[in-house]
């Protein structure tokens, strides 16, 4: 797990108050944590995949072949 750096998180907001980030990052609906200093601690797979998907949770189409018999009836 990889946390962005202080410099990183306030280049990624370009906001330099904790507290200002934190709200940005929830309008961007961006998952982190808040330190115990108040500060946000945020890692590259929240600012990457900010809704959780990523391509081992999506499902391939599968064809329906069983339409193919139907559709020679």
């Amino acid at each position: 797990m990889s946390l962005l750096t202080k410099d990183e998180l306030e280049q990624l907001s370009g906001l330099t108050q904790p507290a200002a980030q934190v709200k940005w990052l929830k309008t961007q609906g961006i998952n982190h944590f808040v330190r115990n200093d108040g500060r946000p601690s945020v890692t590259w797979e929240f600012v990457n995949n900010p809704h959780g998907s990523t391509l081992t949770n999506i499902k391939p189409a599968q064809p329906n072949f069983g339409a193919l018999n139907n559709a020679n009836a």
